[in-house]
């Protein structure tokens, strides 16, 4: 496997339209790296939605602060339908995110005590040795360096939830 690895994944802010709508948003810019050029706005429409189980769909309003969140294995379908392919990678390994991008995949992962949120959604774009790189749907940063060991703490924080494709 390679040693390093950079995607140039689009970025895309979730702001202002979808304030919670950061897993959507995050899913948004993977499926514009594979050439899907699909709106954030719709794909947020389109969602799964559910009042309380957020393995089923999203769980409040992505258009408002008092949304809450979605999980992988909830979006699984949606990011199917448009790029033909996805996995929940929901419980596996830091490598197998790193094999992931090193096959030029980007990798939309949950991770907690973020911007005070308690769950908060990136895509990743990239490793190195020591770091791991992010898309921030919420700062609208590009390719934002995360220490491996400070990502693994606020990745395990959410169970280690990811999708890719």
């Amino acid at each position: 496997m390679k040693n390093e690895v950079r995607l140039h994944v689009p970025l895309i802010n979730q702001l202002p339209e979808l304030p919670t709508g950061c897993e959507i948003t995050a899913v948004t810019m993977m499926l514009h790296f594979e050439g899907a050029m699909v709106d954030k706005v719709a794909l947020a429409k389109e969602m799964p939605k559910h009042d309380e189980n957020p393995n089923e769909g999203y769980v409040g309003d992505p258009f408002t602060s008092e949304g809450w969140t979605i999980y992988p294995q909830a979006l699984v379908d949606l990011v199917k339908k448009y790029l033909g392919r996805a996995i929940d990678l929901t419980g596996t390994t830091t490598d197998t995110l790193r094999e992931h991008l090193a096959n030029n995949k980007p990798v939309v992962v949950l991770v907690s005590s973020m911007h005070g949120f308690t769950v908060h959604a990136l895509t990743l774009t990239g490793f190195d040795q020591e770091h791991f790189y992010f898309n921030d749907p919420w700062t609208g940063e590009r390719d934002v360096q995360i220490s491996s060991t400070d990502f693994e703490d606020i990745w395990n924080g959410q169970q280690k939830r990811a999708l890719s494709y």
